[in-house]
């Protein structure tokens, strides 16, 4: 007794390059069609999306002068001061409670719900390593708007900062009218002092012309004046007075060289201390004005250049090919599967 059976041909499960060619060429029709078709809704997608220009710019943030007295000289010290850190900053411009009407006005946000959350999102805002100031970006559907918005936000930055930094200020404004105050009564003081000293000295003088004045109508009386011994009296009373105005016009040039030394001593004296005064303003004045106090400004000027910056239409389409590409594979492949399993499902009914 022969046993019959039946010969079943193997499928072979392994895939060729012939295969692999042989599945592109058989399904190249199908292919370009999905890629086609693909390719169309890009090309309306591509052509649909709104455009966008992109400003960017490197914004410093304000710097304020602090003053403090040196322990030793008691003289002033300025040091600049950043208002706030940029590392702050770039976080506040991350909130969207930060911004100021104008800016959502500015940015064309305004009257949007959510419009600060809005704002904050569309606002791309970095740190370079190794810098001082924070990068910012907008994209806005033209260069001028996108411009706009980061000036709007410069001023916003400036808004905050300078309130943040009044206290600072104030300050430097005390410390000003204070020391233009000990400047003025310097000079009040100089001024009171010399007029003083030089009436001393004029007195002084009067009298010193009058002693000798005196000594010289004298010592022209004394010429004619017998000394004998019946005048031995008035001889020595003459003398005497002669002596004693002698004496008297040493001591006033002695007062007058010494008044004289005073009045320079004083007046080099509240010269320097006017010079310091003088000094101590001027350099309150100057820590109030840049470089030392400044409102922040761009680093740079807003670069918004006319290059449209989104939708990028060539990446858009090339993403549409190869979408479409994947998806006829995929398409066919599954179809392919599907075809090999049921003929493998015949062969093993048969």
């Amino acid at each position: 007794m022969t046993r019959n059976t039946n010969d079943k041909t193997p499928i072979d499960d392994e895939i060729s390059l012939y295969d692999i060619f042989e599945f592109f060429l058989e399904n190249a029709r199908k292919i370009t069609i999905g890629i086609l078709f693909a390719l169309f809704f890009g090309v309306i997608l591509a052509f649909s999306l709104p455009e966008k220009y992109e400003a960017r710019a490197a914004i410093e943030p304000s710097r304020i002068a602090e003053t403090t007295t040196d322990l030793n000289t008691k003289a002033l010290v300025f040091k600049s001061t950043v208002v706030e850190s940029k590392e702050v900053l770039a976080e506040k411009l991350e909130s969207p409670t930060y911004f100021a009407p104008q800016t959502f006005k500015a940015c064309g946000f305004e009257g949007l719900d959510n419009s600060g959350f809005l704002l904050s999102k569309a606002l791309v805002t970095s740190i370079p390593r190794g810098s001082n100031f924070v990068s910012i970006s907008f994209k806005a559907p033209s260069p001028e708007l996108a411009k706009a918005c980061l000036n709007a936000m410069l001023i916003n930055i400036i808004d905050d900062q300078t309130k943040l930094g009044a206290p600072l200020l104030d300050n430097m404004q005390v410390a000003l009218k204070t020391s233009i105050q000990q400047l003025e009564a310097a000079k009040n003081e100089q001024k009171q002092l010399l007029v003083q000293n030089r009436e001393k000295l004029a007195l002084a003088k009067q009298k010193l012309i009058t002693d000798q004045a005196f000594i010289k109508q004298f010592s022209t009386y004394a010429l004619s004046f017998k000394f004998d011994d019946s005048q031995f009296s008035a001889s020595s009373l003459l003398l005497s007075t002669l002596i004693t105005k002698q004496n008297d016009i040493k001591e006033l040039e002695l007062e007058i060289n010494k008044l004289q030394s005073e009045v320079d001593a004083n007046i080099t004296a509240l010269d320097n201390e006017v010079l310091v005064l003088n000094k101590q303003v001027s350099d309150i004045r100057n820590a109030m004005t840049q470089p030392l106090t400044q409102v922040a400004s761009f680093a740079t000027p807003v670069f918004a250049p006319d290059e449209r910056v989104e939708p990028k239409r060539l990446i858009i389409l090339l993403i549409s090919v190869f979408v479409g590409f994947s998806l006829m594979i995929i398409f066919l492949l599954i179809q392919k599967a599907l075809q090999r399993l049921g003929v493998k499902r015949r062969n093993l009914n048969s």
